[in-house]
């Protein structure tokens, strides 16, 4: 009976290894893509550094610890030990660093972790700038300290033409992890999708509508018959059901018919809505599914070309990133009919605090289970000394509450963007637009073309909803009332 049950077990190993191993040379690939999309993110962010990571900004430490509804855990951050703009601003450089040396391949197994804490410390100082493309690109970069990224074309010792002879590929459960990832948000994305819009083909329709993701590409798509975008709302559902079987396929043909299809889909979507940094990350993740071509013979492949040792520079690390990947499954089960707060709110506290650090409470919605139908821009009105109006995120615009030719130029940037939604969604958290109304006023202040300085400012929402008729006449909603001692001059804030 124990032979019996050993024979299966080895049975069922070789059968996973064969799936789900991981090319050291894809992973090599990967390692160069990873490194240069931290470092995009991380200059990206860095625009921003003074206004949405230091204390002179819209989120200062002390509003950060007050924050009711936090996702991830900030007292972990080494970005918050300080509130001075100099602090954030090394941290961003040593992120920088630390990016390139993984890229280049330099001691990998020490350099993946370490970018791990400053990428958290980065995303943690400010939570509420977060988005779906900084949840996966932690979690790729978590599965990679499990995994030696350094066995191909990097600076490290590893690369010797002994190691090179080896084994090809990597079975373990960080290898594992990076395959199943983009398998996982992909296929119960779709799962989510049980709305009555994805069901009848109308979703791509709510979603064109909603002016503040729609990019030029999705604008022309709006005049199309809804026969064709009930084909490419059913052809994306469709995509996101059955790509994640062809990523895991053994067959080269049929995993690079899923890379491919994938692929497409992620450039349509770039091409089609502002999402940020999601698809570049999304095609990130693709590549350590790259089928490269054995350098063996038919009769040499097999079981043995596969290395199953674990490597890692945390010891024990193996049997935690297997409890992590156990983990990640159950979790994206259960999600299918619950909310990651919802059922942490049912756990110990310091279950919680452990999935949210580790970014587990994972939720890939993705326009599920409906689109919304709610959209809108920002407009804050500021009554200048002259007594003329502006809207201080948009000074060229005539009438501050017409509709704005591009809505998604009405935001800052995505980053600002994600922040002002998040108010919106949390009115308990209003008073945090008096951050966002100085930082404003600043930059109208600080600019030699305007003489005129700000007596007073109201945040406003312009409201639209999207109905089965179409888009309704947009409602003014006030967010934030007026400043009654509002700072006049820039040496008063």
């Amino acid at each position: 009976m124990k032979f019996f049950s050993h024979t299966i077990f080895d049975t069922l190993r070789q059968s996973l290894d064969q799936h789900l191993a991981v090319d050291l040379r894809s992973l090599a690939v990967f390692r160069v893509g990873l490194g240069l999309t931290l470092l995009a993110d991380l200059f990206i962010r860095y625009l921003d550094v003074e206004s949405l990571y230091s204390g002179s900004g819209v989120l200062p430490l002390e509003a950060l610890a007050k924050l009711p509804h936090l996702t991830w855990d900030w007292w972990l951050s080494i970005n918050a030990i300080s509130d001075a703009v100099v602090w954030p601003q090394l941290c961003f450089f040593s992120g920088m660093v630390f990016a390139s040396l993984l890229m280049i391949g330099w001691k990998t197994r020490w350099i993946a972790p370490v970018m791990l804490l400053l990428l958290h410390s980065i995303q943690a100082r400010n939570p509420w700038v977060n988005y779906a493309a900084d949840r996966l690109l932690f979690l790729l970069l978590l599965w990679s300290c499990f995994l030696p990224l350094d066995r191909y074309w990097a600076l490290s010792k590893s690369t010797s033409a002994s190691i090179q002879k080896g084994p090809e590929r990597l079975s373990s459960w960080g290898g594992w992890g990076l395959r199943l990832l983009p398998c996982v948000m992909y296929l119960f994305s779709a799962l989510r999708k049980s709305g009555s819009t994805w069901l009848d083909g109308t979703a791509l329709r709510y979603v064109l509508e909603i002016d503040q993701f729609t990019a030029p590409l999705g604008i022309w798509l709006k005049t199309m018959p809804d026969f064709l975008l009930q084909c490419l709302t059913w052809s994306a559902l469709a995509i996101e059901l059955l790509a994640p079987f062809l990523l895991l396929m053994r067959g080269v043909k049929w995993r690079w018919l899923g890379i491919c299809l994938l692929l497409v889909f992620q450039c349509l979507l770039w091409c089609s809505f502002d999402l940020g940094i999601f698809p570049w990350v999304s095609i990130l993740a693709l590549l350590p599914h790259i089928p490269f071509p054995s350098r063996r013979s038919s009769a040499k492949q097999g079981a043995e070309s596969i290395l199953t040792s674990e490597i890692s520079s945390l010891k024990g690390g193996h049997r935690l990133v297997g409890w992590l990947l156990v983990f990640m499954l159950i979790w994206n089960v259960l999600m299918t009919w619950n909310y990651p707060d919802s059922l942490k709110a049912q756990m110990p506290r310091w279950v919680a605090n452990g999935i949210s650090l580790f970014r587990m409470d994972q939720y890939w919605g993705m326009f599920s289970p409906d689109p919304m139908t709610l959209d809108g821009w920002y407009v804050i009105a500021a009554e200048l000394d002259d007594g003329s109006m502006v809207d201080l995120l948009d000074w060229d615009r005539k009438d501050i509450w017409g509709k704005p030719a591009n809505v998604i130029e009405a935001f800052p940037g995505d980053r600002w963007k994600e922040f002002m939604m998040r108010i919106f969604d949390y009115p308990d958290q209003a008073k945090l637009w008096e951050g966002v109304i100085r930082h404003f006023q600043k930059q109208w202040e600080s600019d030699q073309r305007n003489s005129s300085r700000v007596q007073s400012a109201t945040v406003y929402y312009m409201l639209e909803k999207t109905t089965e008729e179409g888009v309704l006449p947009s409602e003014r909603e006030q967010l934030w009332p007026e400043v009654d001692e509002f700072p006049q001059h820039l040496d008063q804030l």
